[in-house]
């Protein structure tokens, strides 16, 4: 597939996830999905940045569309938006998700698998990587080498869990999220999202 047809099916998921939010109304969803409104406008925290619902379509804080996978995750979230908040928070790993069987590989491949192999011998560079990102240290008694909890979405977050190589076993990075997670996104967004925060840790490490 060209570049640009690529960037035509983009856009016309873009613009076909934009029909759809037409015609909801987030008046009263504050509280389902922490996001706050200004107006017309729906504003939705997103790795600690606003990402706005305009007429005009999402808008970062420089007025500029999102990259189209942010763009997807956001979409997503709203037009999922449930009736109530659900209350399942305990962790669980992605592959415990029905629907996520076809992209487990992505997900081990791609998301997983660089963090720990960037990151082996290296837990103190993964630490200042996790504070750049907003990572936060979570209330809770885990045995492992390094454990930081991440809000990229206001009822989305994600649980890191690293432990460091050693003289039996590689070095092993594992993502959790709450098992509601699936109320808010799909298996799809939620491995974006993902994506998403392992990449930007990846490029704390460089920086």
């Amino acid at each position: 597939m060209s570049q640009q047809s690529t960037g035509s099916v983009y856009n016309e998921t873009y613009y076909y996830y934009l029909e759809q939010l037409k015609t909801m109304r987030f008046d009263g969803k504050e509280d389902v999905l922490g996001i706050t409104l200004e107006g017309d406008t729906v504003v939705v925290p997103y790795f600690g940045q606003p990402i706005r619902l305009t007429a005009d379509g999402l808008k970062d804080t420089a007025g500029r569309r999102p990259d189209f996978s942010d763009c997807v995750v956001v979409c997503r979230y709203l037009i999922m938006c449930p009736l109530f908040e659900p209350t399942q928070k305990q962790w669980v790993a992605y592959r415990d998700f029905p629907d996520a069987g076809p992209l487990t590989v992505f997900w081990a491949d791609t998301v997983q698998g660089p963090l720990a192999k960037t990151f082996s011998g290296r837990v103190s560079t993964l630490e200042n990587a996790c504070d750049g990102v907003g990572g936060s240290v979570p209330d809770m008694d885990i045995a492992c080498d390094l454990c930081r909890c991440f809000i990229p979405l206001p009822k989305m977050p994600l649980l890191l869990v690293f432990n460091d190589a050693d003289e039996e076993f590689p070095a092993l990075a594992s993502l959790l999220f709450e098992k509601r997670a699936s109320t808010y996104l799909d298996a799809e967004s939620q491995a974006i999202l993902g994506h998403a925060l392992s990449n930007r840790l990846l490029a704390a490490a460089r920086d």
